[in-house]
């Protein structure tokens, strides 16, 4: 087996590649979100800030059999790699997802990464049943579980009128005397942007992360507004809304759901949802997913479902979500190993 980088102007390798990740989600898990082509064709030219990715080719006496993708940390935890390890169903269990695990492992040391992670999806409580082996194989390789993220999915119409107005007069109550509701779709407005990255940097210490050891990351206007240009690179759109403290013009409370141009293209993603925890008790979790599902219904009446992930011990967002018609469908567990420097 050969690993060759992706060369994003081969638009027949690229397709092969493609093939081999639709047949590992088809065989693997169905019943989850479509790989949109557009996005991800667009994602092998487009540079991510705070993350330096590369993609590989597996091909085996001239066919393409799997798909490498690696992201380092720069910049904010340098000491952190990722990788996402595919191999088609009808190539498995002849050494080739163990020559791409040595492949990163090498790539990554050699750039003095020290914490390794890669995730596999898994069965969850009496969800449809996922394949095992990608746990033995990550177990037997010398990586060990740090976090278990739940995905779930919703209808856009999950909720019935009189439970959605119930849950926002609810929230409204809670809310309306001290706080600001804003929604918008593309870029951050002006006056909100440099508030928004004050409550992002806060993200990776407020969202549990198990034992992957992830520092806060330096959020200014300029790495805000190159995560804005790279999401619309690669033809997503966002859709957020806001809980702005009314006496400070702070944002308290933010959610993001990212939807695709591809006009095929059904359902959408749930981003980060995060309120500061100087402003909990306001019920501002629910309020701004409530705002922001009916934004997006209005902008992509087209997108039938949300998916979403949430750490399985994120006790307060799995209840709103759970609140909100989600419903768990399986487990992408992460697994890591730690190299010795």
């Amino acid at each position: 087996m050969q690993l060759t980088p992706l060369n994003p102007s081969d638009h027949d390798g690229v397709g092969a590649v493609l093939g081999v990740m639709n047949a590992v989600r088809h065989a693997d898990a169905p019943e989850g979100p479509r790989l949109v082509e557009q996005s991800f064709r667009a994602g092998l030219r487009q540079e991510r800030p705070g993350l330096d990715v590369v993609h590989f080719a597996a091909t085996d006496d001239g066919a393409v059999v799997g798909y490498l993708g690696i992201g380092l940390m720069v910049g904010d935890n340098p000491h952190l790699a990722m990788a996402e390890l595919m191999v088609h169903p009808d190539h498995r269990h002849r050494g080739h997802g163990r020559a791409m695990l040595d492949h990163y492992t090498e790539y990554a040391a050699a750039r003095g990464r020290t914490d390794l992670t890669a995730g596999t999806l898994t069965t969850w409580g009496d969800g449809p049943r996922r394949p095992e082996a990608g746990v033995a194989f990550l177990e037997r390789n010398d990586f060990a579980l740090a976090l278990v993220n739940v995905r779930r999915r919703a209808r856009t119409d999950a909720l019935a009128p009189e439970d959605e107005a119930r849950l926002w007069a609810e929230a409204r109550a809670a809310s309306e005397a001290d706080y600001d509701l804003r929604t918008w779709t593309g870029p951050a407005p002006d006056d909100l942007i440099e508030s928004i990255c004050r409550l992002d940097a806060k993200s990776r210490t407020e969202i549990p992360l198990g034992d992957i050891a992830m520092e806060a990351e330096a959020v200014d206007v300029a790495r805000a507004r190159a995560k804005e240009a790279a999401t619309a690179a690669v033809h997503q759109v966002p859709v957020k809304a806001a809980a702005v403290h009314r006496a400070t013009g702070e944002v308290a409370a933010i959610t993001d759901v990212h939807a695709y141009e591809d006009p095929a293209a059904a359902h959408a993603s749930q981003g980060i949802t995060i309120a500061d925890p100087a402003h909990r008790g306001h019920r501002l979790g629910m309020l701004v997913k409530l705002a922001n599902l009916r934004r997006l219904r209005e902008q992509f009446p087209r997108v039938a479902e949300v998916w979403t992930e949430n750490a399985d011990v994120n006790d307060r967002m799995v209840a709103i979500n759970t609140a909100l018609g989600y419903e768990a469908v399986d487990a992408l567990s992460v697994y890591q190993r730690r190299l010795r420097p």
